[in-house]
């Protein structure tokens, strides 16, 4: 650089130089001396010495440059071998999985992703080595971790390309899967009205109940390698980690069966509920979380498990029988309380209910409305006759005409709006879904608010009410309002046609008392006569038309029985059904079918673009677990979806396949059980028979069968050979009465008339008290046969058949007396 700079400046001089020296020469004229023929000479050198050695120096830097570019040049061709090596090895000797396709089929594979399948890769397609390759080509996805005979890769897919690159993680994968499998779960377990069921057993006896009831809660839990401890008498705790919690869901928790067994051989009505979180959070987190399982299973009634996994969808295990009826009133009464307390500390009370509202719903929020009443409070109704069924539309046209006191404390939503106040009140009855409310907004803008249901809840339902009362084994929420009359104020009224109304809540929601009846059901159906319910008003109001009547009968033409005891009736898709409730009338009257344990409607509702399912059913199918697996929910035995976007052939497809999946294929739903009688369709006593568990319980619930576990079948067979010894025994002793009843003869001395007649005849009572008398031995007049009637002095004969194939004969002397 310093040269540069040098020849630079030396040119510049030569030239400064020679121009000054022309300068000079001009201003002489030009005129040539010595001296200037010399400094002329010596500019020009000057000039022409710094051009040659500034021409001389550039050709030096360039040759140079070029020296320096070979070098480069020779280095980068070194470089691309070393890259070129680098390739060949990643190709062909790294650990790293490559593979091409094209048209989804695999074109070409390194040696490396060669050996992680055993399937032949080239002109294969991606289906066929591995579904997640192909999901990831039809779907372009860039990245996945999938899983190759045991080992787990990461795959990464250029997708402009078509080349996938596989990265060996399994010891990342394995170590994030035992990290997750010692994630802490917490479980909370409550012995559903153990107290209740063992009140008419002795201090030793429910000692020794609950003792069987622990012992095998107990085994349970070590077997899965979990802590357990007792809160309290019915009621316990577990600690375990998510790999015992994933062995349980496999096993289906078993212990729900288990603990029904005992149940049935003490003939208790004790169930468990088990209510489970898992969650990777602090302590104190996750046991609110399982707290909030185990008040979730208890509001679906018990009799099941309810499992709360992070980033998981809640899943729910058991609850096949119906929940276990409470005697007590304590509760009620409790409730009771909690409610006049909110509603008195309130400046105004509005009462809601579900959309599309039914009878149950209607009669509760009148219930309500007089207990507020009765507090001398501000009380509404907020109501959309357009948002209820045509039953309830009927009732309320009534009321305006026939009560219209009642009448005109129904409000729309605009008046509850401006009716809504800092302390107002907000009562929801029958539904614990904001979903379904019939005004949900109103959620919205009243933070005050109380819930009163009978339905089995899920996990979105009201947050925080300051009163619940919910209880899922009563007939209707109607029951429950009834019996808070009991302990409310004793200045509450009801009309004739308002108690009516109440109590065709409960007439619908039973069925006509058919279904989930207790002895309270009636208690409040009693109560509601005291204030002259009128069932023949009832029964009036709840008439249909003649339309509707055809409807049901047209509809029955289409049922559809499968699997033997499902009865399905789909609705033409070219006839929509105004109104829902046609539906769950239509699934009302299949269950009158026999044979039939479960009923479903599917028709598309009119100007709601769905298509709706109305499921009913008896003890042994809950329709509930069937309906929520559509989406929908309801009760055990009275359940119903709505879905869109969809047809109804495809909602009677997902319909046949879940019913298949639960109560007909291998699963949690088969159970063996021993048959105590005889069972139409089913087997004979004795006969050990497989059978979906919820029909299962249904059989254990009515004492007509009883599990077939290894002691109840070893116990049978004992029983078996016991009875056929007592037969033998039996039959020995039937064969030697015979012979001693034939050795045996009886006089028999009766009045004769003037035409030697006797005076009536001879009975078969006669005969065994006479046989009796005289031989000491004692005979069925039932079984006593006479070849003729005895109407005279002489020798008769008569059988007496002791079994079906031993049959004696017996000699009569019939004298005069």
């Amino acid at each position: 650089m310093r040269k540069l700079i040098i020849a630079v400046i030396s040119l510049i001089a030569s030239v400064f130089l020679f121009y000054f020296f022309f300068l000079d020469l001009s201003d002489e004229f030009f005129l040539w001396n010595l001296k200037n023929i010399s400094l002329f000479i010596f500019s020009l050198s000057t000039l022409i010495t710094s051009i040659v050695f500034f021409v001389l120096f550039l050709f030096r830097n360039h040759s140079k440059k070029v020296k320096w570019l070979e070098n480069r040049l020779e280095r980068w061709n070194n470089i691309s071998y070393h890259v070129n090596q680098a390739g060949d090895e990643v190709f062909n000797k790294l650990p790293v999985g490559i593979l091409i396709y094209d048209d989804l089929e695999i074109k070409w594979a390194n040696d490396y992703a060669k050996s992680l399948f055993q399937n032949k890769l080239i002109d294969n397609n991606l289906e066929v080595i591995n579904k997640n390759l192909l999901e990831m080509a039809e779907d372009k996805i860039l990245n996945m971790v999938i899983n190759i005979n045991d080992k787990s890769y990461d795959v990464i897919h250029n997708v402009n390309n078509k080349l996938m690159y596989f990265f060996d993680q399994t010891d990342r994968e394995n170590i994030k899967k035992k990290y997750k499998e010692r994630t802490t779960a917490i479980g909370i377990i409550v012995i559903d009205n153990l107290d209740e069921s063992l009140k008419k057993f002795d201090m030793q006896e429910k000692t020794t109940i609950r003792g069987q009831f622990l012992g095998e809660i107990s085994d349970w839990v070590s077997d899965h390698e979990a802590y357990l401890q007792s809160i309290s008498d019915d009621r316990l705790v577990m600690i375990l980690d998510r790999h015992s919690l994933d062995k349980m869901i496999d096993s289906k928790f078993d212990i729900l069966n288990k603990v029904r067994d005992i149940s049935n051989r003490n003939h208790l009505r004790t169930s468990i509920s088990i209510g489970i979180a898992c969650y990777d959070t602090k302590e104190e987190e996750l046991g609110s979380l399982a707290q909030n399982a185990i008040e979730l299973a208890e509001k679906r009634g018990g009799d099941q498990v309810v499992v709360n996994v992070e980033k998981e969808k809640i899943q729910y295990f058991g609850g096949k029988t119906n929940a276990l009826e409470k005697n007590s009133l304590v509760n009620a009464r409790m409730q009771t309380l909690a409610l006049k307390d909110a509603i008195e500390s309130s400046n105004n009370i509005i009462i809601m209910t579900h959309f599309l509202a039914d009878c149950d719903a209607l009669g509760s929020m009148i219930g309500v409305l007089k207990l507020a009443k009765s507090s001398n409070k501000d009380a509404y109704i907020v109501f959309d006759p357009t948002k209820a069924d045509t039953t309830v539309q009927k009732l309320y046209n009534k009321l305006q005409i026939e009560e219209p006191d009642l009448y005109s404390d129904f409000i729309d939503y605009d008046e509850a709006i401006s009716l809504i106040k800092p302390n107002t009140l907000l009562v929801i009855t029958d539904t614990q879904s904001p979903r379904i409310a019939m005004f949900p907004d109103l959620l919205k803008r009243i933070t005050r608010f109380a819930v009163i249901d009978h339905h089995r809840g899920g996990e979105n339902g009201f947050k925080d009410p300051i009163m619940s009362y919910v209880e899922t084994y009563v007939s209707s929420t109607v029951e429950l309002v009834s019996e808070m009359f009991m302990f409310y104020n004793q200045n509450i009224t009801l009309t004739s046609l308002e108690a009516s109304i109440m109590l065709a809540g409960i007439i619908v929601d039973t069925n006509n008392f058919t279904f989930r009846c207790g002895s309270r059901t009636f208690e409040a159906a009693s109560t509601l006569k005291t204030f002259d319910a009128d069932m023949i008003m009832v029964r009036t109001l709840l008439r249909e038309s003649v339309t509707i009547e055809q409807e049901l009968a047209s509809a029955l033409l289409n049922v559809d029985i499968v699997l033997d005891r499902f009865a399905i009736v789909m609705i033409p898709s070219d006839k929509e059904v105004k109104d829902r409730t046609m539906l769950a009338k239509i699934s009302d009257r299949l269950l009158g079918i026999e044979g039939v344990d479960a009923s479903f409607t599917i028709g598309a509702i009119e100007n709601e673009k769905a298509i709706g399912i109305s499921a009913r059913s008896y003890e042994g199918v809950n329709v509930q677990l069937i309906m929520e697996e559509m989406g929908g929910g309801g009760h055990l035995n009275s359940a119903a979806a709505q879905l869109f976007n969809i047809s109804t052939i495809e909602v009677k497809d997902m319909l046949l396949e879940i019913l298949k999946r639960e109560y007909y294929e291998d699963g949690e739903e088969k159970m063996k059980v021993i048959l105590l009688a005889d069972v139409k369709g089913k087997g004979t006593k004795n006969s050990i028979i497989d059978v979906p568990n919820g029909y299962g319980n249904y059989l254990l619930t009515n004492k007509l069968a009883i599990v077939a576990s290894d002691e109840n079948i070893n116990t049978l067979k004992e029983k078996e050979v016991q009875e056929k010894q007592d037969l033998e025994q039996r039959r020995k002793l039937l064969e030697k009465l015979k012979t001693e009843i034939e050795t045996k003869s009886i006089n028999l001395y009766i009045k004769i008339g003037a035409d030697g007649k006797l005076y009536g005849s001879i009975t078969t009572k006669q005969i065994c008290e006479e046989f009796e008398a005289q031989t000491g031995i004692h005979l069925d007049k039932r079984k006593i046969e006479l070849a003729t009637d005895i109407n005279s002095v002489g020798i008769y004969s008569a059988t007496v058949a002791l079994d079906k194939d031993i049959i004696a004969s017996i000699e009569i002397n019939v004298l005069e007396k």
